[in-house]
């Protein structure tokens, strides 16, 4: 789908029009340099204006220099050859420079084919229709580019190769350097090469035109490929094998479908197509057309890229979305399975139950009855062992009278033991009363038996952030030095 695109074949007097995507193409007709022919065009033009367009350009007006320029890159490159250019071809609009090799010694410079169409008033028609409807253009290309991938697919591997192709009653000449164009030359219709002998005399001067121009070597031998659906060129097979310094190799037109995988009879019908399929799905190496030209294509290709990056996305949240759905349904899967196993569990839990013998009693009462024979066999407690320790601490401070006494046992082995007291006697000095309440607590803490001793109460309350109060009458009570103890005693 992305690789879809129209392949123009454009000359002084017509251009043909190439429906082209990978291993499906359609010839649209070719349509005259007249207003009827304009006009034509344009309705094609319209009906595939959403589709990027390769104009091959096949006239007599072009021109090749090979030039060696400094090894640079990125925008200084971009100056050098926009000089170059300028410099080679004057005001030429349609110029390019195709960068071929680096040289492999010295300061391995790089080799540019530089090339223009010094006469192209004849394209700006063709070239207006497409601007008007916003064409996508993605290039303007000679027709000898357009031949050079037909020899990777016709197995021409010789270092020096001259494609001799008749087409549209022309005859180009075009030479080859280890498969990358370096000159083509158009002999127009005007010119007699159907004569015997003259196509095979114009060979030869092209041999003698690349030699001298240092082009070809002078020892090397030029093997050359003749290729014409009309069958013309045959003559010139004889007296160019003839020659040591050419080799010679015909292509016919079933040899020429097989390579560029095409019907026979569509090849024969439009003969013209053979260029163009060959260079309809490659890289665009030599371009000729100026920047403003382009910019139907770059907006093109960023608006195809974005549209690939969404549906990049796209497939990328449908992955997922499956992905979570299909694991969503495997988690649904195992929860019914593991309530499946729970409730088989649970019938057989319950038939086993079913089985059990009948109870005299229900579980619930089984179990307050256990807690009762625990609680009995549980040694009681000593209560003279308990108050042993208190009765001494009394004993021996016959001040202190006891007012209330609870006891709780707990469950690590001791006993809690809770003391409401007072003092027998008070005549108002709370230091003494104090004091005597201390000397209590302390033969208390010293007693056996006593693990802890703590002061809840007490008749003054010593802490930092108490509020003094207090009477002013100097009247006392007994009952002002009524404090409360916490013991823990051992059982």
């Amino acid at each position: 789908m992305f690789d879809h695109r129209l392949i123009l074949l454009a000359t002084p007097r017509q251009i043909g029009v190439l429906d082209w995507r990978p291993g499906q193409m359609h010839w649209l007709g070719e349509f005259a340099a007249d207003t009827a022919g304009l006009a034509a065009f344009r309705q094609i033009v319209v009906k595939h204006a959403q589709l990027p367009v390769l104009l091959v350009v096949d006239t007599v007006d072009e021109d090749y220099r090979s030039e060696i320029l400094p090894h640079v890159q990125g925008h200084a490159r971009a100056e050098l050859l926009t000089r170059k250019l300028k410099q080679v071809f004057r005001n030429a609009r349609f110029t390019g420079a195709w960068r071929q090799v680096r040289e492999t010694t010295g300061r391995r410079d790089d080799r540019y084919l530089l090339a223009a169409l010094t006469d192209a008033d004849w394209l700006t028609p063709w070239l207006s229709v497409l601007h008007r409807e916003r064409v996508p253009l993605s290039g303007i290309t000679p027709m000898a580019l357009a031949c050079q991938h037909l020899l990777p697919k016709l197995r021409a591997q010789e270092p020096h190769m001259l494609l001799a192709c008749r087409l549209n009653n022309s005859l180009r000449l075009s030479y080859y350097h280890n498969g990358l164009l370096r000159f083509s030359r158009l002999i127009g219709s005007d010119t007699p090469t159907q004569l015997p002998g003259n196509a095979a005399d114009e060979i030869a001067k092209t041999q003698l035109y690349l030699t001298g121009q240092r082009i070809l070597p002078r020892e090397a031998r030029l093997h050359v490929l003749l290729l014409d659906p009309s069958g013309q060129l045959d003559s010139a097979q004889a007296p160019l094998n003839a020659d040591p310094a050419f080799s010679t190799r015909l292509i016919d037109m079933p040899s020429l479908a097989r390579a560029l995988r095409i019907p026979d009879d569509f090849l024969a019908a439009t003969p013209e197509v053979a260029p163009l399929a060959a260079i309809a799905g490659e890289a665009v190496q030599l371009n000729l057309a100026p920047t403003e030209l382009l910019q139907h294509h770059t907006v093109f290709r960023w608006r195809r890229s974005l549209h690939l990056a969404a549906g990049i996305v796209a497939a990328i949240g449908l992955i997922l979305t499956a992905g979570y759905w299909l694991h969503a349904q495997d988690l649904r899967d195992q929860a019914l399975r593991i309530e499946a196993e729970a409730q088989q569990g649970d019938a057989r839990h319950a038939a086993i139950v079913r089985s059990f013998p009948a109870l005299a009693t229900r579980p619930d009462q089984l179990g307050q009855t256990i807690a009762l024979a625990t609680q009995l066999n549980h040694a009681p407690l000593d209560i003279n062992a308990l108050f042993l320790p208190l009765g001494q601490a009394l004993t021996a401070h016959p001040e202190v009278i006891v007012k209330t006494l609870a006891l709780q046992e707990t469950a690590s082995g001791t006993a809690d033991i809770t003391l409401d007291a007072r003092l027998a006697d008070f005549d108002g000095n709370y230091r003494a009363a104090l004091s005597r309440i201390d000397s209590f607590v302390a033969r208390l803490a010293a007693t056996p038996g006593v693990m802890a001793v703590e002061r809840m109460t007490s008749p003054v309350d010593t802490a930092p952030t108490a509020t003094l109060t207090g009477k002013t009458t100097g009247e006392t009570s007994p009952e002002e030095t009524r404090f409360t103890l916490s013991l823990q005693v051992r059982t």
